[in-house]
């Protein structure tokens, strides 16, 4: 297969887009995933002159001379580009024609900046702003294929939480990230040094934020994605961050209290640590609380030897809320039902110890 580089002028992908020659999403490309933040940091970097990524793209020419293009690797660039001039055709996405630079920093000389804002010469100079461009000449639909594979293939593959940190900048990000640099995740045996070199311990930390704010939820790519894209909207801190934080500290110094040596039990496994996580950080949320660490840790004890028992041997007789545990935690242990199984249980066994306190009835006819 042949190839050229050269570079066109931002005027370039416009005019051919708007005459139909260019496009933009060829079957391999996935749908566009990119945010406000990092289209408004795109455009921003072409308004302040500064280089961006090569573009790939597939030119194929006819016997009658006719030229096609075809973006192979840059869909999301090329799009943000003409979105920012507001000509983006795609029925999906029109809303985001002419959107503002509005996820920039405050002190950004573009900050909340549409294309229409800009001066006549800044219009000019946005139009000859060189992209470097790979062209594939005439190449066949396998061979595209099969580029788009190998441009994506050349470095190890990112992973689903790498690819959130190279994603995103916001503040829910920074937060987790700061959250996972705890030796206590190793100390523990909850997280491996492997899995810190992959970064999967963000993302573990990532799942326990989030329940810790909205209770036990799915743990699938894409759930946790939606998290990722919904706070990445904030700037400097998201709404209810302080509270959460500060929730999430005392939930994690509580367990550390009632079990400082939760590496010896079944608690540090990831799924019973995220099940036993959330539902602490819900019992905490109240007022008022029991706090009987002891009695707790016998009880979470207890219960941890009574679900190995009945994973090593499923006709040993236990309680029925230990079954129920027991079928959420076999398989599937990051989908949202079988998460939800496992928060009740351990909602109802923890209750016992930090439920709100009961209020006597002499208590309660003195408070009328």
């Amino acid at each position: 297969m042949k190839y050229h580089s050269t570079e066109h002028p931002i005027s370039w992908f416009k005019q051919r887009y708007d005459e139909g020659s260019l496009e933009i999403r060829p079957p391999y490309q996935r749908r566009p995933v990119w945010v406000q933040r990092q289209k408004s940091k795109l455009i921003e970097s072409i308004l302040m002159e500064l280089p961006v990524p090569e573009i790939y793209i597939d030119e194929s020419t006819t016997s009658d001379g006719r030229t096609t293009y075809a973006v192979v690797d840059g869909q999301q660039r090329i799009r943000t580009i003409l979105q920012f001039l507001g000509v983006d055709k795609d029925k999906q996405e029109q809303e985001f024609n002419s959107f503002a630079l509005g996820k920039l920093g405050p002190t950004s000389e573009w900050k909340d900046k549409t294309f229409d804002n800009l001066t006549s010469n800044q219009k000019q100079q946005f139009y000859g702003a060189l992209i470097a461009v790979r062209a594939l000449k005439n190449p066949t639909e396998s061979e595209v294929r099969d580029m788009f594979r190998r441009l994506n293939a050349y470095l190890t593959k990112l992973n689903d939480q790498e690819l959130r940190n190279a994603t995103y900048s916001g503040p829910f990000v920074s937060l987790v990230s700061d959250l996972a640099n705890d030796s206590y995740w190793t100390e523990s045996k909850i997280v491996s040094t492997a899995n810190i070199r992959r970064m999967k311990d963000i993302q573990f930390v990532s799942e326990l934020l989030i329940g810790v704010i909205y209770g036990p939820q799915g743990g699938s790519a894409r759930e946790i994605d939606e998290h990722y894209m919904y706070f990445e909207e904030y700037e400097d801190e998201f709404e209810g961050q302080a509270s959460a934080r500060a929730l999430y500290d005392k939930t994690l110094l509580t367990i550390q209290n009632i079990l400082p040596d939760i590496r010896e039990h079944r608690w540090h496994n990831q799924a019973d640590f995220y099940s036993f996580f959330v539902a602490m950080a819900q019992l905490l949320k109240q007022k008022e609380l029991r706090d009987n660490r002891k009695a707790a840790k016998r009880e979470l004890v207890k219960f941890a030897g009574l679900v190995d028992s009945r994973l090593k041997d499923d006709t040993i007789k236990v309680p029925a809320r230990v079954v129920r545990y027991v079928r959420a935690v076999e398989k599937g242990v990051t989908d949202r039902a079988r998460r939800a199984a496992r928060h009740k249980a351990l909602t109802a066994l923890l209750d016992q110890y930090f439920g709100k306190k009961k209020t006597t009835k002499r208590a309660a006819g003195a408070a009328a």
